[in-house]
C-alpha cells in the first residue's frame, strides 16, 4: 500500500515536471514569434528611414536645371500663301532668251529690268500679301506707277519692299512677324501685263538680289551671290 502511494506522488511530480516544461517552451516560441514580427518591415518602407526623413520621388532633383526650349528659328518665306504663279522673274544675264521675257517690264514707252520677282494668282483675283520676315516698317508710301509700297527693314542688312499694294494695314514703325498680312495685292501702272499682283524686292547690304535665294532660309544663312 505504502508503495503504491509513493509511486503516485511520484508520477504526479513528473507529470507537473512535464506541464512545466511544456509552458516554457510555448511561451519561448511565442516571444521567438512576437519579436520576428516585429522586426519586419512593412511592405513598401524603407527600413532605413525614420517618420522625420522626407520622401524623395526616384527622379527628382531641385538642384538639376530644366532642358531649356528651343524654339526653331524663323525663316524666310514668299509673300503669298496657298496656290500662286510667278509671272515677273528676276533679271540675271545669265537668263536664256525666253526666260529673258519674264525678267524684263515693258511700260509702253520703255523696258526696264525687274529687280525682284512678281507673283499673282491664276484667277487674277485679289489676295493677301504677308511679309517675308520679321522685321521693322520703315516706309509706306503711295508711287503714281507702283501703287501702294512698304518696305520692311529686317535685320543684318536685309531689306523688303513690296509694291503694288492696296488696302495696306501697317504704317511706319510697326513692328511685322512673317507671314503676318500687311496689304491686298493690286494692279499697277508700271506692270499693267500682270494683272493683279504684287511686286517683291530683297536687297542685302543694298544690293538686289533675287528673292529666291533667301526662301526657306534662316537671317545668318542669307548672303549676297557674287
Amino acid at each position: 500500500m505504502k508503495d503504491k502511494i509513493k509511486r503516485f506522488f511520484i508520477d504526479k511530480k513528473e507529470l507537473l515536471v512535464f506541464i512545466a516544461v511544456v509552458v516554457v517552451v510555448f511561451a519561448t516560441v511565442i516571444t521567438i514569434a512576437s519579436l520576428a514580427l516585429s522586426d519586419t518591415p512593412v511592405q513598401g518602407d524603407d527600413p532605413t528611414q525614420t517618420p522625420d526623413d522626407p520622401v524623395v520621388n526616384p527622379g527628382d532633383d531641385d538642384d538639376e536645371p530644366n532642358n531649356p526650349v528651343v524654339e526653331p528659328k524663323s525663316k524666310f518665306m514668299v509673300p503669298v500663301s496657298g496656290e500662286y504663279e510667278v509671272v515677273r522673274i528676276f533679271f540675271d544675264s545669265s537668263l536664256s532668251d525666253e526666260e529673258l521675257v519674264s525678267a524684263i517690264i515693258f511700260t509702253g514707252s520703255y523696258m526696264i529690268e525687274s529687280k525682284g520677282i512678281s507673283y499673282a494668282k491664276s484667277d487674277n483675283s485679289v489676295f493677301d500679301v504677308c511679309s517675308i520676315y520679321d522685321g521693322k516698317v520703315t516706309s509706306v508710301e503711295e508711287d503714281e506707277l507702283n501703287g501702294v509700297c512698304v518696305t520692311i527693314q529686317h535685320a543684318d542688312d536685309v531689306v523688303s519692299i513690296y509694291s503694288s499694294l492696296s488696302n495696306v494695314n501697317v504704317k511706319v514703325n510697326d513692328t511685322v512677324k512673317v507671314g503676318q498680312v500687311i496689304g491686298k495685292a493690286s494692279t499697277s501702272l508700271m506692270d499693267v501685263e500682270t494683272g493683279v499682283h504684287v511686286h517683291l524686292e530683297v536687297l542685302v547690304n543694298d544690293k538686289y538680289v533675287n528673292p529666291t535665294t533667301v526662301f526657306g532660309k534662316e537671317l545668318s544663312e542669307v548672303q549676297v551671290n557674287k
